[in-house]
């Protein structure tokens, strides 16, 4: 395993031999993310730069779909998102954007520091984010099929979480009133959306980023874009804050346009409560054993 001076050494490398020229010294290590090594470092201008270095094999096709993305829709969105000088399976290289994450990850204990207030976030920040997301949801999506994101269609969705489900009781562990509460769900097509959007997939508040008046003002981290289940936006976006907050979202979200059907809410819940699944799973497949666990604990009992 890489000692983190190895990692960011790796990165300033790969920067320095793409032409960008950094100030000795600036270098520090974000090791929070599951898919990529991030270094912060300044150029010798004073330009705060974003370097990143996949983690694991197998993420080249997934960087060139999220620098289609950004190229495509970055000048339309009523946010600021990365703007790419290097892309390559090697090294991710962009100026850092301004505005500071919602909340950070704490390295060491995990927990989250507000940059708002969680139990009652700025309603400025609440409807952008709702307006972004509608943006996002409404967009065509012929213009995204030549980009390399994931498709899925509606049955696909469903088929995707009949197998999470089958996950967590063969391998987490999950209660028999979890297995039943997701056949349910599952088996409720009012509950589900009739069509497919484009989704940023992973709206958490480290992702998006706010000044100091709690104004929205960029969205990070594009890696798991997708044509897929615009209930699922709702998770990460909402799930940090109290339940007022989530229905505050959805209101915006529908004010905003955004492409609502009569049984959002409850399938928002719905995807709400099982997202400790969701995650179990991925650390199943990532190799993370703290979320494997995290989720165990939870699914381990009924639910409720």
């Amino acid at each position: 395993m890489q000692s983190d001076e190895e990692i960011s050494g790796l990165l300033l490398e790969s920067a320095r031999r793409s032409g960008l020229d950094l100030r000795d010294g600036t270098a520090t290590l974000d090791d929070t993310g599951w898919d990529f090594h991030v270094v912060r470092v300044l150029g010798r201008d004073g330009t705060p730069w974003i370097l990143r270095r996949a983690r694991r094999p197998g993420l080249a096709a997934a960087i060139e779909a999220e620098s289609r993305v950004l190229g495509l829709l970055g000048p339309r969105l009523p946010v600021a998102v990365p703007q790419w000088a290097v892309a390559g399976p090697d090294l991710i290289a962009y100026p850092m954007l301004p505005g500071e994450p919602a909340a950070s990850e704490d390295t060491r204990t995990r927990e989250l520091h507000w940059r708002i207030d969680r139990a009652n976030p700025p309603e400025r920040y609440v409807d952008a984010l709702a307006g972004l997301m509608a943006v996002l949801h409404r967009t065509e999506l012929e213009e995204l099929r030549g980009t390399g994101v994931p498709v899925r269609d509606p049955r696909a969705v469903r088929e995707a979480f009949r197998t999470r489900l089958e996950t967590g009781r063969a391998e987490l562990g999950m209660h028999r009133s979890w297995w039943d509460t997701g056949l349910r769900w599952l088996a409720d097509d009012r509950l589900w959306s009739p069509r497919c959007v484009f989704i940023h997939g992973d709206l958490h508040p480290g992702h998006t980023l706010v000044d100091e008046d709690g104004r929205l003002t960029g969205v990070l981290d594009w890696t798991d874009a997708e044509i897929g289940d615009p209930g699922q936006e709702f998770v990460e976006a909402a799930r940090k804050f109290d339940p007022p907050t989530w229905d505050l979202l959805l209101k915006a979200y529908r004010d905003h346009g955004g492409p609502a059907w009569p049984g959002l809410r409850e399938h928002v819940l719905n995807a709400i409560a099982f997202a400790p699944l969701a995650l179990g799973v991925l650390g199943l497949e990532r190799g993370q054993p703290r979320y494997v666990e995290m989720a165990r604990e939870r699914l381990g009992v009924a639910a409720g």
